[in-house]
């Protein structure tokens, strides 16, 4: 299964022609998919305020998931999901569990950096990409160790698609 990006700052930049995109994360949809050095990724994941902490009342529904809120990093725990834009995917320097996100130079960052796919844990997402599964994490990092041991550099699309993009803050004003 091949995917395309089509980040058109991205495509203006390069004259028009799509990068292969190895896995695209739908901020909307929660859904991570694709395939990375040979392996198939399918699953359910969680981006910016705090998604998919284990801490007890730290998740943030107005910034979780939420597409408007790619900008917000304002304090300590509050930080909107990953910018829209393509990525470069690297095995971490120091963790196999864990994949760094390096922003092409076309995406709008917001002064904010430091992107990575990793587990669950007592944070969660500051903006990260967190599959909700563990085994999907395992999954992903052997894929992209296996596609840049074969001189590939796998790439990740972020989009935000969908009929419903504004579902997280309406949810989040009626639990409030």
């Amino acid at each position: 299964m091949l995917l395309f990006c089509f980040n058109q700052r991205f495509l203006e930049k390069h004259k028009g022609v799509p990068v292969a995109c190895d896995l695209t994360y739908n901020i909307v949809e929660e859904n991570l998919r694709g395939m990375v050095g040979g392996v198939t990724i399918n699953c359910l994941a969680g981006s910016g305020g705090r998604a998919g902490t284990k801490t007890k009342d730290a998740y943030n529904p107005f910034l979780a998931n939420n597409a408007l809120a790619t900008h917000v990093h304002t304090g300590a725990h509050s930080f909107g999901p990953l910018p829209q834009g393509s990525y470069y995917m690297v095995p971490h320097e120091k963790d196999a569990h864990m994949v760094r996100l390096n922003p092409f130079s076309t995406n709008q960052m917001f002064g904010r950096s430091g992107f990575l796919i990793h587990g669950r844990g007592k944070i969660g997402s500051h903006g990260c990409i967190v599959p909700y599964d563990f085994a999907n994490v395992s999954k992903i990092c052997l894929g992209v160790q296996r596609a840049v041991k074969n001189g590939q550099q796998p790439v990740l699309q972020v989009i935000a698609v969908g009929t419903d993009i504004d579902r997280r803050d309406r949810l989040a004003m009626n639990t409030a």
